[in-house]
């Protein structure tokens, strides 16, 4: 099923599963799993300033001085400068604009984590924000 972020609370529930989140011109961002699909979607959607931490004496231009604690989505936008040009997605509140107005996601509910953790191994070739955060 392929959905638009501002109707995950219409069509997830609190379910295990596996995601796939993708632009409108047919990039593959992000595959991932969770135990809970709604909550998990709901923490990329949000793609908070707050889940990104600077370590001590680290700089915010060097993505492996950057921790992410609630979406690593949040983190591979925050270095990609090349996904939305128009965009600066160092700031959440174009993150966010980002992933309501230009991204789908398509999922799928697993009977349990491992289940969807099987389902992601085959899923991940051709994703952009595999790995590392790098700069882009």
């Amino acid at each position: 099923m392929k959905i638009r972020f501002s109707d995950i609370e219409k069509v997830v529930s609190a379910k295990p599963g596996i995601y796939k989140i993708s632009t409108d011109t047919g990039i593959l961002l992000k595959v991932g799993i969770g135990g809970n699909l709604l909550r998990r979607l709901r923490q990329h959607r949000a793609s908070r300033d707050s889940g990104l931490k600077l370590k001590p004496n680290g700089k915010w231009s060097d993505p492996d001085d950057v921790q992410s604690k609630a979406s690593i989505l949040a983190k591979h936008l925050y270095f990609d400068r090349t996904i939305a040009p128009d965009l600066d997605l160092t700031q959440e509140i174009n993150r966010g604009k980002f992933l309501l107005e230009r991204c789908n996601i398509t999922f799928e509910f697993t009977s349990d984590r491992l289940a969807a953790r099987e389902l992601e191994k085959d899923c991940v070739h051709g994703c952009r924000y595999v790995g590392r955060v790098r700069q882009r």
